[in-house]
């Protein structure tokens, strides 16, 4: 008995003692992998009016040339003007950068072994402004294919289209066309005027970034139940946007990252919905204007990709992508909702006419009666997917709405709508969840081939979420959450949500950075807490948020997280769709249920030291009984 006791006591002493520990490293762990993560190697910055430009921040990706990626140094490439295009100036500054990030005042700072440097972009004007605070010498080198004149000490003119002016107080010598800049230790400016002659007080130039960009977010919708570091990455996320928007065209790129810097008409949709929603409509009705003008592969029919800088199609890549039509629908129709703006749904018509006609051919001559085949979301499959089909269906009934605001007879749109409809729920629906992707299957009977509908892999697939969200059927009947909990259960890792089962995009199929198959992605967690928000458990979105928050690159969210280690994947981070979603959610959170602070382990905090004791006196009484006994 007495040797039970003991073994006891010291087993409970063993948990109690490396218990609290490990909760302890755990804890620290998580703060240390917040501060190792990745900062973003590339960002876009704008002026909101017509110029770009693409920062280098000088953070290494690890195998870049494996992943597709360049290696430059620190430096501001893509120097874009609208209606010029990009001009050929680079400006290098030799730093080696340890921390990047976008700032609220939406400024990029990075911060190096040798200098600090601040990038802006003041709204509505041509500068573009460095502040550089060196800890010791420094240069930078402004590289063109532009002749390169000298006019007095610090100004100089560079012959570019437009000309562009560039003004220090930094020791500056030209060679050839070549101007190469000293500073030494202390604080600097360098200020490039694009296209005009002037030069501004740089101190000017700060308070008027600083008051434009207040204004700008004071205008935004604020999400009512979001405060502190989760509003930030709201307000980070809006800024992310409007700087990864072509200020002149319209469009949106991916994100800042080479492999990924086009226009998806797919992504882009998306962040034109989350700035409508989130109050900024003129960025928006940009994007949907360029969109329902651009070029076609056929009526109706978009190309996958545009370039971000000149809105011209990609031809080089892939098949199109069919979720575009439903998605344009549904854009047109939800920022006519948040702005009653009639007349700009007569301007977007004649394109929504011609996409209507192609949905509608398609259906009615389709032996299964579907919208083709395509390789949707994941461009991995080309098949028919429950991604594409259902988004098509959500867009038909939005464009019946958009009919019916504007006189015009809807009763055919809707006709083939029910059609698709129906077919989607008797095709897709498969042992309790929706089968992302089908094929076809051709049996012979009788001499006859007869072709039928199969699931593929990946049968399991978080994109089954977003459809959902969007009402193709409320997110409480039985299907939504039959599928709802099987893709919780098979697709969670690391406390978000993956693609599909061993997903080896980010492990070993294209990219290399991520440390095992199926790294968490942000869009697909944020489907997730989307779907959580529209059946008001408002608790659980939160946590999403919050998860999304915590993996992020100093607030600016990647596209996917590593599953091993909780680090942002940088090769295509920060992600533009991943902001756009997070701003989506946002907007959609109602009242917590529950404290976020929610503590699952708090029982064992007080139970085990607890039981420790009441058994440690036990066995102390214990002895003293067996003891008198003896």
């Amino acid at each position: 008995m007495k040797s039970k006791l003991f073994a006891i006591a010291l087993l409970l002493a063993v948990i109690m003692f490396t218990f609290f520990p490990l909760c302890s490293l755990s804890k620290a762990v998580s703060i240390t992998e917040k501060k190792q993560s990745y900062n973003p190697s590339f960002l876009l910055l704008s002026n909101w009016k017509n110029s770009s430009v693409l920062i280098i921040t000088g953070i290494p990706i690890p195998n870049s040339s494996l992943n597709g990626l360049p290696s430059y140094p620190a430096s501001i490439r893509n120097i874009y003007i609208g209606g010029y295009g990009i001009l050929n100036l680079t400006l290098n500054f030799n730093i080696s950068t340890m921390e990047a990030y976008l700032t609220l005042s939406n400024t990029v700072e990075l911060m190096g072994k040798e200098a600090n440097v601040t990038i802006i972009m003041p709204p509505y004007t041509p500068f573009i402004l460095l502040v550089i605070r060196t800890k010791k010498s420094l240069n930078a080198a402004l590289v063109s294919n532009f002749n390169i004149k000298a006019i007095k000490k610090g100004q100089a003119l560079i012959y570019a289209n437009p000309s562009a002016y560039l003004y220090t107080n930094g020791s500056e010598e030209i060679e050839k066309k070549e101007l190469l800049i000293k500073f030494c230790r202390g604080v600097y400016y360098l200020e490039m005027n694009l296209g005009g002659a002037s030069f501004k007080n740089i101190s000017t130039l700060l308070k008027e970034n600083n008051l434009y960009v207040k204004k700008w977010l004071k205008r935004s919708r604020i999400p009512k139940f979001l405060t502190g570091s989760l509003l930030n990455e709201y307000y980070t996320s809006l800024l992310l946007l409007k700087d990864d928007q072509n200020p002149y065209l319209g469009t949106f790129a991916a994100s800042p990252s080479p492999i990924y810097l086009y226009s998806w008409v797919r992504d882009s949709i998306f962040s034109a919905i989350a700035m409508q929603d989130s109050g900024h409509t003129k960025s928006a009705l940009r994007f949907w204007l360029w969109l329902a003008n651009s070029k076609q592969l056929k009526d109706g029919l978009w190309y996958t990709r545009y370039s971000f800088y000149s809105g011209k199609p990609d031809t080089s890549f892939g098949i199109p992508e069919l979720d575009s039509m439903g998605l344009f629908e549904i854009g047109i129709y939800n920022y006519y909702k948040v702005t009653g703006n009639r007349s700009f749904l007569l301007d977007v018509l004649p394109r929504l006419n011609s996409t209507i006609s192609y949905q509608i051919h398609c259906i009615k001559y389709s032996r299964f009666h579907l919208i083709p085949e395509d390789l949707s979301v994941w461009e991995n499959t080309k098949a028919y997917h429950f991604w594409t089909e259902a988004l098509n269906d959500i867009g038909l009934y939005d464009a019946s709405k958009v009919y019916k605001v504007l006189g015009l007879n809807y009763s055919e749109i809707l006709y083939y709508e029910g059609m698709l409809n129906k077919t989607i729920i008797n095709d897709f629906w498969y042992k309790g969840f929706f089968a992302s992707t089908l094929g076809v299957s051709v049996l012979y009977e009788n001499g006859t081939a007869i072709a039928s509908l199969s699931p593929e892999p990946p049968l399991i697939d978080s994109s089954t979420l977003l459809p959902i969200d969007e009402g193709y059927l409320p997110v409480t009947s039985n299907y939504s959450l039959s599928n709802f909990r099987v893709v919780e259960k098979r697709l969670s890792v690391a406390g978000g949500l993956s693609r599909f089962p061993n997903d080896l995009y980010h492990y070993s199929e294209y990219l290399y950075d991520s440390s095992a198959p199926s790294p968490p992605w942000v869009i697909t967690t944020l489907f997730a807490a989307i779907y959580y928000e529209k059946a008001e458990n408002y608790s659980a979105a939160l946590k999403l948020l919050n998860w999304a928050y915590d993996h992020s690159q100093h607030l600016l969210l990647p596209e996917a997280v590593d599953p091993k280690f909780g680090n942002p994947l940088p090769t295509t981070s920060p992600l533009t769709w991943s902001s756009a979603m997070f701003v989506i959610a946002a907007l959609d959170l109602g009242l917590p249920q529950h404290s976020p602070s929610y503590n699952p382990y708090w029982i064992l905090y007080v139970a085990t030291p607890a039981i420790a004791v009441a058994v440690l006196v036990a066995l102390f009484f214990g002895r003293k009984r067996l003891t008198g006994k003896q």
